[in-house]
């Protein structure tokens, strides 16, 4: 199976921690359940940042 989005990684939202590595990831599901916290992170277009920088000036606002 392709990646729906190659190329990018994809970051825990509360954590900050690499989803990608994370064992059995894939960019197909919408929604990642996060292996270590539990924490479910949507996987869509809408939320890829140029940075965590961006990320956080975003969720910070």
């Amino acid at each position: 199976m392709s990646d729906r989005f190659p190329d990018v990684d994809w970051w825990r939202d509360r954590y900050g921690a690499l989803l990608n590595a994370q064992d059995g990831f894939d960019d197909n599901h919408y929604v990642w359940k996060c292996t270590g916290y539990g924490h479910k992170n949507s996987i869509s277009s809408e939320n890829i940042y140029d940075s965590h920088t961006d990320f956080y000036a975003f969720k910070d606002n």
